[in-house]
């Protein structure tokens, strides 16, 4: 435990007594920051020293105040981007100018609390956590806080664990989900006030799912399409589940994404407002969602072939490797990503057996080879309009965007080029359609396409993501729709 002098603590000590206001005590996770810092550190051990994680059971049966030190020890979290709950903040500063006391206290170690006091610049008068022989939580916590300001104090929390604190205090202030944490309460309990945080529902989980991303899976269906059984219900139906299989892994494949990439996101210009990098969904609820999808896919994963269950487990591998390690390797990690959207077709051909062209995998190799390149170039392009010369989490620099351009409109325009190629193979499967010449159409839709998306991109217009751009842009919309309508006319005329 620490204050800013301990004759100016003793002096403040007294006077917050003497006082008809009581000092107010605050605590950090999950209360004035939207995140937990234990998580947060768990999180960064596993990305930085993954071996440690086995040596987290013995330092928890030594005491959690000594595990939290020793995890503090190996990483430290960036206090200055951590989420902060800004209105209870202002607040704060609004009883500071009042001349009250403040003190931040909380179960987290003292050193991350320590920082997360000097983030505030002078605004807590004492500064307390976890000193690794004592976990300063619910009842020890409450302890610390007599021994400093007595009973007469305001205490603001955001869990259950801090309901014995707020039976003691003498006015509680709520942060969090306060209707439910007011029921806690006993009516001797004062309200001073309440800062009102909504459980993460439907809307932000999926976000943070990635819901949208679904769309990309629609791979799947392209070799139940091509090969002329899209009308077959029980084909159309084992798609459908390795459609869910697939995104469901992409989706689990996101929240360790994201979780591994807080620091990181929490630096960008729009990724900085996922539901995990905000702290609108805790990162423990994060945490657990994984082990909860992976069940479900392994369920899933029963009633579909092998062969699927094969090609879903090489995407997931490369997927978390690339979330890993890969995309930081420049020019790896756009490959990488071109392969993630072959395996779906690679995987769409396993579900129901259908024959695999090597024209048709190295059309999707060069078309999303492109797509990654449109990727990093608008990446490239938003950073060095704020001014930096590298994308954090990446291996590329801003003065790599023309070499990206080329790369990609090239790759782009080579993938129209091997569509052509498939059409006119002789075992390509377009020939058990009625009039596959219909399906030529699509060559010059792709190619209008790609050119536009390159076109946009090169103008700063383009979104980060050119998938979500798709799904979202009128035209590519009705491009898509041609494409759709030119399949239909092979199949039928």
């Amino acid at each position: 435990m620490s204050t800013r002098s301990d004759a100016g603590e003793m002096a403040d000590t007294h006077r917050s007594l003497q006082d008809d206001v009581p000092p107010l005590v605050v605590d950090v996770d999950g209360t004035l920051l939207r995140t937990d810092l234990l998580y947060e550190s768990v999180i960064l051990l596993l990305r930085h020293r993954p071996w440690c994680v086995f040596l987290l059971p013995f330092w928890l049966l030594a005491g959690k105040a000594v595990m939290k030190r020793e995890i503090a020890r190996r990483v430290q979290p960036d206090i200055a981007s951590l989420p902060i709950h800004e209105e209870l903040l202002a607040w704060l500063w609004e009883e500071r100018r009042k001349g009250r006391k403040l003190a931040l206290i909380s179960a987290s170690d003292e050193g991350l609390v320590q920082r997360v006091a000097a983030r505030c610049e002078g605004l807590f008068d004492v500064v307390a956590g976890s000193d690794g022989a004592t976990n300063l939580a619910g009842s020890a916590k409450l302890a610390a806080i007599e021994r400093l300001f007595g009973p007469r104090f305001t205490y603001a929390g955001d869990g259950k664990h801090d309901v014995v604190i707020w039976e003691r205090c003498r006015s509680a202030v709520l942060v969090g989900r306060t209707a439910a944490l007011g029921r806690l309460l006993s009516p001797s309990v004062t309200v001073a006030t309440s800062f009102d945080v909504p459980r993460a529902g439907l809307k932000t989980w999926m976000r943070a799912l990635r819901l949208h991303q679904w769309a990309k899976n629609t791979l799947l269906f392209v070799p139940l399409l091509l090969s002329g059984r899209i009308f077959s219900l029980h084909d159309v139906a084992l798609v459908l589940l390795a459609f869910v299989v697939f995104g469901l892994l992409a989706s689990g494949s996101y929240l360790v994404n994201d979780l591994l990439d807080l620091a990181a996101d929490r630096q960008h210009r729009s990724k900085r407002n996922r539901p995990l990098a905000s702290g609108e969904l805790p990162t423990l609820h994060g945490l657990l969602a994984i082990p909860a999808i992976a069940a479900v896919v392994g369920v899933l994963l029963l009633l579909l072939p092998s062969a699927f269950a094969a090609a879903a487990g090489a995407y997931l591998v490369i997927t978390l490797a690339y979330s890993l390690w890969l995309k930081r390797k420049p020019i790896l990690d756009m490959l990488v990503l071109a392969l993630l959207f072959t395996l779906r077709i690679v995987a769409g051909i396993a579900a129901v057996g259908t024959a695999m062209s090597p024209w048709l995998l190295a059309f999707s190799m060069f078309f999303f080879l492109s797509l990654a390149c449109i990727k990093r170039y608008s990446e490239c392009l938003v950073m060095k309009e704020q001014g930096g010369k590298t994308i954090p989490g990446r291996g590329y620099r801003t003065d790599d965007a023309p070499w990206l351009m080329s790369m990609g409109a090239a790759s782009g325009f080579c993938s129209t080029l091997v569509f052509f190629a498939f059409l006119t193979d002789a075992e390509s499967p377009m020939w058990h359609y009625r009039t596959p010449e219909w399906l030529w159409l699509i060559c010059g839709i792709l190619g209008y396409w790609l050119g536009r998306a390159w076109l946009l991109a090169g103008r700063g217009e383009m979104h980060d993501d050119p998938v979500l751009f798709a799904v979202r842009d009128r035209l590519s919309l009705l491009l898509g729709a041609l494409c759709a309508v030119s399949v239909l006319l092979a199949n039928f005329l």
